[in-house]
């Protein structure tokens, strides 16, 4: 019973994470479309379009190498690789 009861709310947490992620991936898309190389960006973990975004949101909300990710797109000047 008491998986019941929870259920209606676990329901509007899911869909509250889902507006999160949908709303920053449009972001990231928008944002980070541009960037093709790095050492974490591959084909699959890209923004390049909304579902590549989407997953590589989840896939850093779950803590599994974001700082890398972020290295990657931070803004680097021309010839610096560091």
């Amino acid at each position: 019973q008491t998986i019941q009861f929870s259920l209606p709310s676990l329901l509007n947490v899911f869909a509250l994470l889902m507006l999160f992620y949908f709303i920053f991936a449009v972001l990231g898309v928008f944002l980070f479309n541009d960037v093709t190389e790095g050492i974490m960006i591959s084909e699959y973990m890209n923004f390049n379009d909304f579902g590549r975004a989407l997953l590589t949101i989840i896939q850093c909300s779950t803590g599994e190498n974001w700082n890398w990710l972020m290295f990657d797109y931070m803004r680097k000047e021309p010839g610096v690789f560091k």
